[in-house]
């Protein structure tokens, strides 16, 4: 199967930079949802304030997860 997109430049340059930059944009969001949350909270010692930071970076991460799920965004199809 082939899939042929056509963009009139420069009139659909927008168009055009969101369909190349996908890619980037979806290994941007694995980073985020995959990484970046376990090496914050690795970061952290062990101390009552570090508690309180995970519990922040949680909440941070649920509203992610939550934007993930309002755009259905299923990371795990985009990354291959």
């Amino acid at each position: 199967m082939k899939a042929i997109l056509e963009f009139n430049l420069p009139e659909d340059n927008q168009e055009y930079l969101t369909i190349i930059k996908a890619n980037d944009m979806a290994n941007f969001i694995f980073e985020l949802v995959y990484n970046t949350k376990k090496g914050l909270i690795n970061q952290l010692n062990d101390s009552i304030a570090s508690e309180f930071k995970q519990e922040g970076i949680e909440i941070v991460f649920e509203k992610i997860d939550e934007l993930l799920e309002k755009h259905k965004i299923d990371i795990d199809e985009l990354i291959y």
